[in-house]
């Protein structure tokens, strides 16, 4: 099995997790009461995860 992008990138697991981290952030307020308006910068995280994800993996597609 050939390496892949999500296999080989440290920059795929990193934007998963800011991804993952994003999404969390809704429970994270919720639970410990933190302000609401954390909430959509969870949201503005996650979206940066999935926009660097991309990116990360137009550059891996770009040198193999």
């Amino acid at each position: 099995m050939a390496p892949s992008y999500l296999t080989r990138s440290r920059l795929a697991w990193a934007s998963l997790i800011m991804i993952f981290l994003g999404f969390s952030l809704k429970f994270i307020v919720a639970a410990t009461s933190l302000p609401l308006w954390l909430v959509p910068v969870g949201y503005f995280i996650a979206l940066a995860g999935a926009g660097l994800l991309f990116v990360g993996w137009l550059m891996w597609k770009a040198r193999r």
